[in-house]
């Protein structure tokens, strides 16, 4: 393992390296409900990681300044601010198998209060097994505030995302989001340097919304049939014309490689009236979603529907952030081959919100909305789908059991209340 600070900003400097193997519990026996709560921390980190060659994967993050605490000397005047980083990288099929971990500490320090994105990366040297694990801890030692997350590690073949890396054109750091804006021209590159070309499959598809959680009607396929294929040049700008997703391959006998997409302007937000009108399905009737979603002015009819429902003005707006905060968070957390409020978790998130309880390993989540045990509980378990676009895609095990606790869900927001409100 190795660790050098940012060799550009050159923001941090180094002020303690320290490896440490430590045993914890396996990842499917600790409550990672963390995981999908943005309130749980003031702490965002940007990570990615890519892997250099045969041996050495970097993790690479980005934090905002703004998200630290920054203290200031007496003596010397200036401000500094200091992050720990904790990672252990496990065996997917078998957690108490653990080939690489550490702790390092970062330290940032200027004269000025700083406002800037703080930099670095960490090389790794896991071992060459095929699929793993890494637990990542990214502390502010200072505020004491924490994210933490589980990222994959995928070596199975030249097509996995991780041999990729893409910069948007004009920018110095790498993309840490899997999608671009329609003014953005990207940069691809492999980490085998020979490899120079790559094909890409581009699928334009509008795919329907999930079932709700009781129906048992059997899920559509994917039909692995692009619309278009054509070859770029890897190291140069392309820019992807229309919305979509884009799968880029250097070895086209293999199904998988690296996806980026493009959706509707200002995702993840919420910022077009049709980003605004879609997901008010999970929770109109089909009569009211019609009449909103043709009529001439929906806008108008999205705002009078929450005004009703609401009560008054001032209600209907926090109703509004409440909903659409949790469609933003849901395309943050679950987007996979399409955007994340369209996904099961999405769908079970937005009406639910964040669970109390999540268990999670390599094949699924379970989730626990309630105190864990008790009768008025309900949990939603998540199977991990095999995807040659992302391996972010999991499909909700339903039931007609789910039928009573879902219409409550909706009837809630109905009535003007959050529902599972933190």
């Amino acid at each position: 393992m190795m660790m050098r600070p940012d060799h550009l900003a050159r923001p941090l400097a180094l002020a303690a390296l320290l490896l440490a193997g430590c045993a914890t519990e396996r990842i499917s026996n600790q409550n990672l409900s963390f995981l999908y709560d943005k309130g749980a921390s003031v702490l965002h980190p940007e990570v990615v990681l890519r892997h250099l060659n045969d041996s050495v994967t970097r993790l690479e993050f980005r934090i905002d300044s703004k998200e630290l605490l920054y203290t200031q000397n007496a003596v010397t005047n200036f401000w500094s601010a200091e992050v720990r980083i904790r990672y252990e990288v496990r065996d997917q099929t078998d957690a108490k198998l653990m080939s690489d971990s550490a702790v390092v500490l970062f330290r940032d320090s200027s004269l000025l209060m700083p406002e800037k994105k703080i930099r670095g990366y960490i090389d790794l040297r896991p071992s060459r097994v095929p699929t793993q694990s890494m637990l990542l801890d990214i502390t502010d030692t200072r505020r004491g505030s924490r994210e933490r997350s589980i990222l994959s590690i995928d070596r199975t073949n030249a097509n996995s995302r991780q041999h990729f890396f893409a910069q948007v054109e004009g920018e110095r750091d790498l993309l840490f989001r899997n999608h671009l804006r329609a003014d953005e021209a990207v940069i691809v590159r492999h980490s085998d340097l020979r490899r120079t070309k790559a094909k890409v499959l581009y699928f334009g598809r509008s795919f329907p919304l999930p079932p709700p959680p009781f129906s048992v009607e059997p899920a559509k396929p994917f039909e692995f049939k692009p619309d278009t294929v054509f070859e770029v040049n890897l190291g140069y700008p392309i820019q992807l014309k229309g919305n979509g997703l884009y799968l880029f391959q250097v070895d086209d006998s293999l199904r998988n490689g690296f996806a980026l997409h493009r959706f509707e302007d200002g995702f993840p937000e919420v910022k077009t009236v049709k980003a605004l009108v879609e997901p008010m399905r999970y929770i109109n009737s089909g009569q009211e979603y019609r009449r909103i979603s043709e009529a001439e002015r929906p806008k108008v009819e999205v705002d009078q529907f929450w005004v009703k429902i609401a009560g008054s003005t001032d209600r209907a707006r926090g109703l509004i952030s409440r909903y659409y905060g949790r469609v933003q968070e849901a395309n943050e957390f679950f987007t996979s081959y399409l955007e994340g409020w369209k996904t099961d978790r999405g769908l079970v998130y937005i009406i639910f919100g964040p669970p109390n309880t999540l268990y999670k390993n390599h094949e699924s989540e379970y989730w626990v909305y309630g105190d864990e045990g008790s009768l008025s509980s309900i949990g939603f378990t998540f199977l991990r789908l095999d995807n040659p676009f992302s391996d972010n895609d999991y499909r909700l095990d339903r039931s007609p059991i789910y039928k009573t606790s879902w219409y409550q869900g909706v009837d809630s927001w109905r009535q003007g209340r959050v529902y599972s409100e933190k």
